[in-house]
């Protein structure tokens, strides 16, 4: 039996972004930033779906579940177009899907900041 242990609801949502991987919360990127499909969002996490989820020989999910060096990012649209909001995420689990409509491999996410209701407003604006 499944339980589902969101703490809030999440809110359907089909919008491009960027996802890689840095040295810590704010360190250089070890990755280069790689297209994902936003799939839903809470204020608390997302799912995303990517084409690829590996980068040479780093997997952009498992990573950062094994070291707490490796931080997973999101970027997601802001108010400002040139100054995206780029948040931070724990992967809580990957999968891989088989459905000709999106990209194959789906992470669900946990953001280490609660976005503010400001920033989430403003990214449900933009889902379609």
């Amino acid at each position: 039996m499944h339980f589902d242990r969101r703490k809030e609801k999440r809110q359907a949502c089909n919008l491009n972004v960027g996802v890689f991987l840095s040295e810590g919360k704010n360190g250089p990127a070890i990755t280069p930033s790689f297209q994902g499909q936003l799939l839903n969002i809470s204020r608390r996490g997302a799912d995303i779906a990517l084409d690829e989820i590996m980068y040479d020989r780093t997997h952009l999910a498992l990573a950062p579940m094994e070291s707490k060096l490796v931080v997973l990012n999101v970027v997601l649209p802001a108010e400002d177009v040139d100054n995206p909001l780029t948040v931070s995420a724990l992967p809580v689990w990957f999968d891989k899907k088989f459905d000709t409509e999106l990209p194959p491999f789906r992470i669900g996410l946990h953001f280490t900041e609660i976005l503010t209701s400001k920033q989430y407003q403003i990214i449900n604006n933009h889902c379609s």
